[in-house]
């Protein structure tokens, strides 16, 4: 009977050890960094060329990559704010913001606001 117990107890102990690892958080993970993945759509001011109207939106991807109207640059969140650098002529661009409506609007600058598409 007593070495029953230990083996139940030792294989107890293994399950407990072994299920213990499931559960991990990504300490890399950046929950804030993560609400800015996706496309971005301007809802305050519309852009207008040779008689057509277009909406000014803007993606960015996990990988820290960006597209602006067609443009490529990066990414980042550095000291709260959102940081753009276009890789054409490397112009870098901060922008403070504030998310709202379950991190569906991104209000930059306090009048530039954007809805996730």
């Amino acid at each position: 009977m007593k070495k029953q117990l230990m083996i139940i107890g030792t294989i107890s102990l293994l399950v407990s050890v072994g299920l213990s690892g499931c559960n991990q958080v990504n300490i890399t993970s950046n929950p804030e960094k993560n609400k800015f993945v996706g496309t971005w759509a301007n809802t305050t001011r519309m852009m207008s060329w040779s008689n057509a109207t277009y909406t000014e939106t803007f993606t960015l991807l996990s990988d820290g990559t960006s597209s602006y109207m067609g443009l490529a640059g990066t990414w980042d969140i550095k000291d709260h704010q959102l940081v753009i650098t276009d890789t054409r002529d490397s112009i870098v661009n901060y922008y403070t913001y504030v998310f709202s409506n379950n991190d569906r609007t991104l209000t930059l600058n306090g009048n530039q606001v954007f809805t996730k598409q």
